[in-house]
């Protein structure tokens, strides 16, 4: 008797996971969109990118390793197998490319060593090697408040072993103003004859002359 009870539940349960399965598979999609393609600290940093960039390079966002390289030939089929396989399950945050032609110029990826949200937090080890296998420059750059795009012109250049472009210096406070008054000349009025020089009247001493003048006619 307790044999049949036991294979009636075990019964009950197979027809249960059964069951289940058909109910599940009644909806084939089971998705709907997210609100934005990127986190804000992301959008943050792209809209800085884009304009440390200022149209040098093409941005590619989240693209995969295995976009960007391809296997060398003669390898084994077991070493293909295992490097495909790591090559599609890594994500590249951005890629700068060449406007012309879109060849690949340098990869930079964002560290966030507080959070989850998909940012590398320590170095990975295979992707750092397929890069530099490959020679395509890496650049990591950590997550941080007050980044200028001129602090992320200066990370790429140097990573690429360009020249690093110096900020124009700014003088807060220091514009010198100009003159409210016209400034009187300290060169005495010479007549045409080479005589003495004669020395120049005040404002005073010529409104009373003119006053002297007015009163004798």
């Amino acid at each position: 008797m307790e044999y049949v009870l036991l294979l009636i539940l075990l019964l009950v349960v197979v027809v249960a996971m059964v069951a289940s399965r058909f109910i599940d598979s009644g909806n084939p999609f089971p998705v709907q969109k997210k609100t934005s393609l990127f986190s804000p600290v992301e959008r943050s940093f792209m809209q800085l990118l884009e304009k440390a960039v200022a149209g040098e390079y093409k941005i590619l966002n989240r693209v995969k390793l295995a976009d960007i390289m391809e296997l060398k030939t003669g390898i084994s089929d077991k070493s293909r197998s295992n490097t495909l396989t790591k090559l599609n399950g890594k994500y590249l945050d951005f890629v700068l490319c060449d406007p012309t032609d879109l060849s690949i110029v340098a990869v930079l990826d964002l560290v966030n060593n507080t959070s989850k949200e998909g940012h590398k937090a320590v170095p990975d080890w295979f992707v750092n090697g397929a890069l530099d296998a490959a020679a395509i420059p890496y650049l990591r750059m950590k997550i941080k408040a007050g980044y200028t795009a001129a602090d992320i012109q200066a990370a790429i250049a140097s990573r690429l072993g360009k020249p690093v472009a110096k900020p124009e210096p700014m003088f807060k406070g220091l514009v010198k103003k100009g003159p409210t008054r016209p400034v009187r000349s300290l060169k005495p009025a010479v007549d045409s004859g080479n005589r003495l020089p004669v020395p120049a009247l005040s404002h005073s001493q010529i409104k009373a002359q003119q006053t002297a003048l007015i009163q004798a006619s």
